[in-house]
């Protein structure tokens, strides 16, 4: 499909989507939007690579919604899209997005993850949307349904979001086995479609989309997005002192604190990125002692609740800053920020570049960071990190491959959708997943017996064929998700009536 220039890529949609475009005041597609609209509408795997604020979530949901409105009048019925990301919180961001176009274009879509309540299930189970919003340990539920998978044996395109953040987990490798499980339901290949940020190895994160041995378009859009980084190490003045008698706390610590109180007070909205929950509590407890109520703690082991009231008084601007964890790196929508605060070494390039893209969440707006340092070591850590950004050098995701705790999960998976699977089948399937392109039939064979010998499954007698037995739902229902377990209790805050978890 040849384009003359940028502005025929909205004329390749169905109309009520270039009416919708006209309504919204765009005219002009964004360079990620005019790269991949046409491979999408012609059905063709892409990944699509670009920086936050480019558009680049419209740049695949355009064309998918053009061509299921085109479809409407096929009798097209089940799911037909899933939309799979990696957070639940980026779940309910993305469903208000969604929500324009499904009124706008008279299509339904829903979400459903680990909060969705039983009424809204069973509703999803009788009567399905025609776009499913998940995540990725949803997905593994609903898989073997009997009655979800009647409705997911029509999906014709799988949409995953943050793949730069799933790749490098093994719930990224779970999904890969998902997909061709998925595909098991199906019957025909469906569209796969990738949004990652920027990453060092685009080729073999594409193939971890599009698994072993299918194509796959990479489109990167190289954009001019203005960076500016600052490396501080702070040397304790006199007043540092005194405030470290008051904190408690040594001066260099004090000297910390009172950069950041600065630099909050210079910006309208700043985000304060910690690399542990730990350090985002420390800190927060720091300014609770200063009465600095205008800024808030956001991490995991916050409730629900309490993580969504941050994020919207933060849009309102009520709270002037943010101390968070990698919650906040990821797309979810909080609004205009001014500037991000990096407390100490990000570690990686890739986590640098997506957290300061965060403030200036546009092209045309400068995406300015501040990396406050703790000691020598981790200054040193921190000028490189800055120096490989500026040159654009990114390390390798690193996909885990031939997993033996996600495959002895998947292999219950397989048999709980099939209940009886021959190990050459087996293999097949699992091999059609990149993660596990490698993995042997001997290998293979090992984890099977070993699942054998707890009784998650059992072989006939020329152990060739593998069946359920009665543990095997129960085995994997309770191992849903490859998030490493931790042990939490409820806390609250008798004070503020803040509720967290330990």
């Amino acid at each position: 499909m040849q384009i003359e220039n940028s502005s025929s890529v909205f004329e390749l949609l169905a109309k009520p989507i270039r009416k919708a475009l006209a309504e919204l005041g765009f005219s002009e597609p964004t360079l990620p939007q005019t790269l991949a609209i046409p491979p999408v509408l012609e059905g063709k795997n892409v990944l699509l690579i670009a920086p936050t604020g480019t558009g680049k979530t419209e740049a695949v949901l355009l064309p998918v919604f053009s061509k299921l409105v085109e479809q409407k009048n096929q009798e097209q019925k089940g799911i037909q899209v899933i939309y799979i990301t990696p957070l639940r919180a980026l779940n309910r961001d993305m469903f208000k997005r969604l929500t324009f176009w499904s009124e706008q274009l008279n299509l339904t879509v829903e979400v459903r993850h680990g909060d969705t309540e039983m009424k809204i299930r069973r509703k999803q189970a009788l009567r399905p949307p025609q776009m499913l919003v998940t995540t990725p340990e949803t997905l593994q539920e609903i898989l073997p349904g009997s009655k979800m998978r009647r409705h997911l044996s029509n999906v014709q395109c799988v949409i995953i979001d943050e793949v730069h953040d799933l790749a490098e987990s093994k719930r990224g490798t779970q999904l890969a086995v998902a997909l061709e499980r998925l595909l098991e339901v199906t019957g025909k290949e469906f569209q796969r479609i990738g949004l990652s940020a920027t990453v060092g190895n685009p080729e073999e994160v594409a193939r971890f989309i599009a698994g072993t041995n299918r194509e796959i378009n990479i489109v990167q859009a190289v954009l001019t997005k203005n960076y500016l980084y600052k490396v501080e190490y702070l040397t304790p003045t006199e007043k540092d002192y005194e405030l470290a008698a008051k904190l408690e706390t040594t001066p260099e610590a004090s000297a910390r604190i009172r950069r950041l109180i600065e630099l909050i007070d210079s910006h309208k909205s700043t985000l304060i990125f910690v690399n542990s929950r730990t350090i985002a509590e420390l800190l927060g407890h720091r300014f609770d002692q200063l009465n600095r109520t205008e800024v808030a703690v956001h991490h995991g082991s916050l409730s629900r609740e309490e993580r969504v009231s941050t994020e919207d008084a933060f849009k309102a601007g009520t709270l002037k800053a943010i101390i968070c964890t990698s919650t906040l790196e990821l797309g979810i929508d909080i609004g205009n920020v001014d500037l991000v605060i990096q407390y100490m070494s990000p570690r990686q390039v890739s986590s640098l570049i997506q957290r300061v893209g965060r403030s200036g969440h546009s092209l045309e707006r400068l995406s300015e960071g501040i990396i406050v340092t703790a000691y020598p070591d981790d200054t040193l850590e921190s000028m490189a990190a800055v120096e490989n950004a500026n040159q654009s050098r990114l390390e390798p995701v690193l996909l885990h491959k031939n997993a033996l705790d996600v495959l002895a999960h998947q292999v219950a998976g397989i048999l709980m959708d099939k209940e009886s699977v021959s190990q050459s089948e087996l293999l097949q399937i699992v091999n059609r997943a990149y993660p596990y392109s490698t993995l042997t039939l001997e290998k293979l064979q090992e984890v099977v017996y070993f699942l054998e010998s707890l009784l998650k499954l059992r072989l006939d007698q020329e152990g060739k064929v593998l069946k359920k037995t009665g543990r095997t739902r129960e085995y994997y229902y309770s191992n849903l998700s490859m998030i490493p377990d931790e042990k939490r209790y409820p806390v609250i805050n008798v004070l503020n009536d803040r509720k967290s978890a330990l």
